[in-house]
């Protein structure tokens, strides 16, 4: 066994001797009060709403509100939606805020929202979020601040799918086209869009007109600084007022900075490295099963994360998440099962292979991979890391090649809905296929009778338990740095800023 205290050790030394430097090579801007700057590990690679990750949100609703707002605990609340009810199993009314105006002036209708849902509904959409509202049948115009929804079966989840769902101009789209949109996007939002620089920061400025309140800032931006040492220098050193992901190793320098402080909150983002099971040799379960087994992640947990986070259950679910199955157990270490597994396998001697992971997308994340691949050469198999920048990530998730292995995180935001989706074949993210958890995922999201979801995803994780594939690793929290001249700032359970809010004080 390899000596995992050296390597952690290692990690933390080079990333507090590259923060070191960096801090010396920093200019320090003297940012105005009313300029809230925050630091995230990437931006997505376009503007494009139908992009279905955290990171596209956390743009998108900056601009856009959807019809459900949550909160940074994960709660529902009215957004452009002032009340909602459902007459009957298949119907829903939802009555929309009077008053309300795009950020050109022109007044906010149900006709936007039916717009909306249109194009994403379209059988040509490839809209990322299109499965968490996939069986709506009809979207009807009632009134201009009326509108009725038709599912073709109870849909439990459909306020929370919503919730993801921002609420594009109808009039606008049809001016300047969906590349228009694009490349220049406009909503209700508390903030309008001022200009894109892929790659580097998305810059806002302040609706005065919004809805909840003008914002508290008159100009937001936010920069894309992948490496995390640099992201931690940027808030010591002033540049930023929020960063995220701070990694494990990298939060006593933080707490023991002057100005800045670190905020968590505990997410529903269960850590899974993922197999492509459509191509040799993980096509194989007993490949599969031999890795997972190769993995000491209780080690990791101890060593790379300090002990902060848990360890996944086996299973993609986190144990707050309606869905989880408690009677599953984690995968646990046992090098002479994984030989066996492999040797069974025809793979007794080892294979080639490679990891695909961001840097900072997650909680340590490069850290992780690394330690995986080690682990990994004691059962003979050699796999390489390859780091990606989110942009070159979202490109590799589109043309579906994200190599043999890949580093992801689901966010169930509290309903096994929201995670297990992306391992259905409709998803267009699935390197998996299995028939039953396909028809049991249809079972559990057309009902909303509490003891059959949780009866559906429970077997579902059985299954998955079984046929293992991912690896599955670790619930993660969301660690933020924070300037001590911020105001009213909560770190998102969900990774979606909520910033109209959020002040920056002068000193």
């Amino acid at each position: 066994m390899r000596d995992w205290d050296s390597l952690a050790n290692w990690c933390v030394a080079v990333r507090r001797f590259g923060t070191v430097l960096l801090l010396a090579g920093l200019t320090v801007f003297n940012t105005s009060a009313q300029t809230l700057s925050v630091g995230v590990q990437g931006l997505p690679d376009s503007l494009d709403t139908g992009v279905s990750s955290f990171a596209s949100l956390n743009l998108a609703l900056q601009t856009m509100d959807p019809l459900i707002l949550r909160d940074d605990s994960g709660a529902l609340e009215p957004g452009l939606a002032v009340s909602w009810q459902s007459p009957d199993p298949l119907t829903w009314v939802f009555k929309l805020r009077p008053g309300v105006k795009f950020h050109d002036g022109q007044a906010f209708s149900a006709d936007d929202v039916k717009f909306t849902l249109d194009y994403i509904l379209a059988p040509t959409s490839v809209y990322g979020s299109k499965g968490r509202i996939s069986q709506i049948t009809s979207i009807r115009v009632v009134d201009p601040l009326t509108v009725e929804i038709k599912t073709k079966a109870p849909f439990p989840t459909l306020l929370n799918g919503l919730s993801d769902i921002p609420i594009e101009p109808k009039h606008y789209v049809e001016k300047v086209g969906r590349a228009g949109m694009v490349k220049a996007p406009m909503g209700t939002g508390p903030f309008k869009f001022a200009r894109w620089v892929p790659a580097d920061r998305y810059e806002l400025t302040a609706n005065a007109a919004y809805w909840r309140g003008a914002p508290k800032v008159e100009r937001l931006i936010l920069r894309q600084i992948p490496e995390a040492s640099t992201r931690v220098a940027s808030l010591i050193a002033g540049e930023t007022q929020v960063i995220e992901e701070i990694p494990i190793d990298l939060v006593p320098q933080v707490e023991q900075s002057k100005g800045v402080s670190v905020a968590s909150v505990e997410s529903t983002v269960g850590l899974i490295l993922t197999f492509d099971t459509r191509k040799p040799p993980f096509d194989d379960v007993r490949v599969r099963q031999a890795l997972n087994l190769a993995i000491n992640k209780q080690l990791i947990l101890d060593r790379m994360l300090r002990g902060k986070g848990t360890l996944l259950q086996g299973q993609m679910l986190t144990s707050n998440t309606f869905g989880f199955n408690s009677k599953l157990k984690a995968i646990g270490f046992d090098l002479a099962k994984a030989k066996a597994l492999l040797a069974e396998a025809g793979k007794g001697r080892g294979f080639e292979t490679s990891i695909t992971t961001r840097s900072g997308k997650y909680l340590s994340d490069v850290d992780i991979a690394n330690a995986v691949a080690g682990m990994l050469l004691d059962v003979g198999v050699k796999a390489g890391v390859n780091v990606v920048e989110q942009g070159v990530f979202s490109k590799m998730t589109t043309a579906r090649d994200l190599g043999p292995i890949h580093m992801v995180g689901w966010y169930s935001l509290g309903d096994a809905d929201f995670a297990t989706v992306w391992f259905t074949d409709k998803s267009g993210r699935a390197f998996w296929k299995n028939d039953e958890y396909e028809r049991l995922f249809l079972v559990a999201r057309s009902t909303v009778d509490k003891v059959e979801r949780e009866k559906a995803y429970s077997r579902m994780m059985e299954i998955m338990h079984a046929e293992v594939p991912a690896i599955y690793l670790f619930g993660l929290p969301s660690i933020y740095g924070v300037s001590g001249r911020l105001k009213n700032f909560a770190p998102p359970s969900d990774k979606v800023m909520r910033l109209y809010k959020t002040e920056v004080s002068s000193k």
